[in-house]
């Protein structure tokens, strides 16, 4: 295993990757016919597997809510990975929606549009009784 010597003394490959992940976290609530994925940390090229992976396991689910309260930072890969589970969910028959988030995540998704695309709530008990 390379070791590289960083501030502070040395640190392993792993151990990198360790800390980029704990960074960000996916908790699942299971609620009924639906699924809610709550966001919170830094959802970017090193953690966006991560979503994706949770998207996959929810692809059954008639409603997936992902909710961004909690994000801190979303990039390009975020917003594709969003975009990937959008589109998957559309060509089942099934939906996506987001619990809106603040700060630079939602302004982001204002600017790109994808707030004008995707069903877009303040609270994910919007979006859940909808169903």
């Amino acid at each position: 295993m390379p070791k590289r010597t960083g501030l502070g003394g040395e640190w392993r490959r792993d151990s990198l990757q360790c800390v980029v992940e704990a960074h960000f976290r996916v908790d699942v609530v299971e609620q009924g016919s639906s699924v809610v994925l709550a966001l919170s940390g830094e959802l970017d090229v090193a953690s966006g597997p991560e979503l994706e992976a949770e998207l996959t396991r929810a692809a059954d689910r008639e409603l997936v809510v992902v909710d961004l309260r909690e994000l801190e930072f979303i990039d390009s890969t975020g917003l594709g990975v969003i975009v990937k589970g959008h589109q998957r969910a559309q060509e089942a028959g099934r939906r996506l929606a987001l619990v809106r988030g603040r700060g630079q995540v939602q302004r982001l998704l204002g600017l790109t549009g994808l707030s004008d695309q995707l069903p877009v709530a303040d609270t994910r008990e919007e979006l859940l009784n909808e169903t």
